[in-house]
């Protein structure tokens, strides 16, 4: 079902005047980005923010619409069928083309080949917080407790089959330990469950967790990507205290639809890089608690893959299964 639609314009002065159909021309027109997330969150302001900075670039309005609902599989669903001209792009989190063909029995779009992977937007690192009252201080005391007690510590994450999800499970297999999961709706719902010690633990965004930061309201245990985020240096990472080369974040990615011209991929790759690396963008996702990402097609579509493996291992050893 549809929960929203919502778009927004942004509209730069002038017009190119090269027709369209080639890369160096494009665009000659305006553009849609989908969003199947509503509008606010992370993956929303992703598209937004940087929709507007190719809508200066390109001199041609960057139209952002929020498509939500079935884990970003509308708006998935609606690119992938688009026609391949490069003016209909979808912003979405990994969930789209790595966990839902993964735990969905059926999706209406082809999460390989519907979907031409184009950049690395950004990368929202998690962190795994802690009731004050819980019966552990840090990361490696949880692993110990846990050990001595299977399925009796609960934790709280954004929902089933989220990247929040899929990763805590994935650390719970590889520390050795089983937790038991408590499935909210939403980041803010996960964070409030650890404050209101309904939940001992929680894996949530660093953007919920930051400001909490220095507060008696919540334990800062651990992140969650391989090194350690410049927007919290002095939070530890997962894999230096309890699991070695634990990597997982929330990422967000552009795409087009599948049959889109490979140059045309490489223009709006190029022209997205440039954005990426402006300092005034570096500082508006950083005051957002997400890392800027960057990446080439090709480096995207390797990230993609590995990704994808790596969440059919966990789910099949978690046994996650989510109904239709």
């Amino acid at each position: 079902m549809v929960a929203g639609f919502r778009s927004v314009v942004f509209m730069a002065a002038g017009l190119l005047l090269a027709p369209s159909g080639h890369a160096q021309d494009f665009p000659s027109k305006g553009l849609r980005i989908q969003v199947g997330a509503a509008a606010g969150g992370p993956v929303d302001v992703a598209a937004r923010v940087l929709g507007e900075k190719l809508s200066e670039m390109w001199k041609q309005p960057v139209t952002v619409e929020n498509r939500v609902g079935a884990s970003e599989m509308i708006a998935a669903e609606y690119v992938a069928k688009a026609p391949p001209d490069g003016l209909t792009l979808l912003m979405s989190s990994f969930n789209t083309v790595t966990i839902n063909p993964v735990v969905f029995p059926k999706i209406q779009y082809d999460p390989i080949n519907g979907l031409a992977p184009i950049v690395l937007a950004t990368s929202n690192p998690m962190v795994f917080v802690a009731s004050p009252k819980a019966p552990f201080t840090t990361l490696r005391q949880l692993v110990d407790v846990a050990h001595a007690r299977p399925e009796q510590i609960s934790w709280s994450s954004p929902g089933l089959a989220t990247t929040n999800h899929i990763s805590g499970e994935w650390f719970a297999a590889d520390a050795g330990v089983r937790l038991f999961h408590v499935p909210y709706k939403g980041g803010p719902a996960a964070m409030n469950a650890v404050i209101a010690n309904e939940v001992p633990l929680g894996l949530v965004s660093l953007v919920q967790a930051l400001p909490f930061a220095k507060s008696p309201q919540v334990r800062i245990l651990a992140v969650t990507t391989a090194r350690r985020t410049p927007l919290a240096p002095d939070w530890p990472t997962v894999s230096e205290l309890a699991v070695p080369g634990f990597d997982a974040a929330v990422q967000t990615a552009l795409f087009a639809p599948g049959a889109t011209p490979r140059a045309i991929i490489n223009k709006i790759n190029a022209d997205a890089m440039h954005v990426l690396r402006m300092p005034e963008m570096r500082e508006r996702m950083a005051s957002m608690g997400v890392e800027p990402g960057g990446s080439t097609p090709e480096e995207l579509v390797t990230l993609i893959r590995n990704s994808r493996a790596r969440i059919q291992q966990v789910v099949d050893r978690a046994g996650i299964k989510v109904q239709q």
